[in-house]
């Protein structure tokens, strides 16, 4: 397979920076359902959904109450869910530091001038806070985080917004990410997508999705891009 690349797209957590060890989810889990219910939101639904995790939980929910809600409330409601999770995402932006490989990977493609960009389900203004606090910031065109108009991965909302801040065809582009859901989100926008598996990753559920190709850190990442685009040797 041979591609003509122009754009990258990274996930934050567990492929740029290792911010996801350094926060609270079961607080923030806590505090999200607190928060749907002050909204009014059913406690059995909530708890339900709940039990399959925080992220799900909060695509579940916006579904859910799309149903029975104006296009604003929904918006409305994720906002106030996202500002009490944010809370706890931002303790982590001191603690967090880059992943193996990153800066190389960063530095290379910026030779070459391949716009970057982040697709990630963590807070907007946590995500860029992380950005310009680890020196990387100069590198991306586009940061797209949690918000309350677009669907979070495993859909592909939030990789489209983002092709599509950077100025970059999804034809032209590559996403790179750790987890099954940012695999995906990629095939669903018929993006090629590069799994660099981290600490977090269910390998077993990523070796049997169609992911194009595997490395082990972003510092094999220039080699295996080299590879697809004979251009950037």
């Amino acid at each position: 397979m041979t591609l003509k690349i122009e754009g990258v797209v990274f996930d934050l957590d567990a492929t740029l920076v290792n911010l996801g060890g350094f926060v609270d989810w079961k607080k923030a889990h806590r505090m999200a359902e607190e928060v749907y219910l002050s909204c009014g939101c059913p406690e059995e639904m909530v708890r339900q959904f709940g039990k399959r995790g925080l992220f799900n939980m909060l695509n579940l929910m916006r579904d859910e109450n799309a149903l029975t809600m104006t296009g604003p409330e929904v918006e409305r409601t994720q906002r106030r869910v996202y500002e009490v999770i944010e809370i706890c995402e931002v303790e982590g932006i001191g603690k967090c530091h880059l992943m193996p490989g990153c800066t190389t990977a960063l530095e290379w493609l910026n030779a070459h001038r391949i716009r970057m960009g982040v697709a990630t389900s963590n807070s907007q203004r946590v995500a860029e806070q992380i950005l310009l606090s680890k020196g990387v910031e100069r590198f991306f065109c586009a940061v797209v985080g949690r918000r309350p108009s677009l669907r979070m991965k495993p859909h592909s909302d939030q990789i489209l917004r983002c092709f599509e801040e950077m100025g970059v065809r999804r034809d032209m582009g590559v996403v790179v990410g750790d987890s099954l859901q940012d695999v995906q989100a990629a095939k669903l926008a018929g993006i090629s997508v590069i799994a660099v598996p981290s600490f977090f990753t269910d390998r077993d559920s990523l070796l049997e999705s169609v992911v194009e190709m595997i490395i082990n850190d972003l510092s094999e990442l220039p080699e295996i891009l080299s590879n697809l685009d004979p251009r950037l040797r």
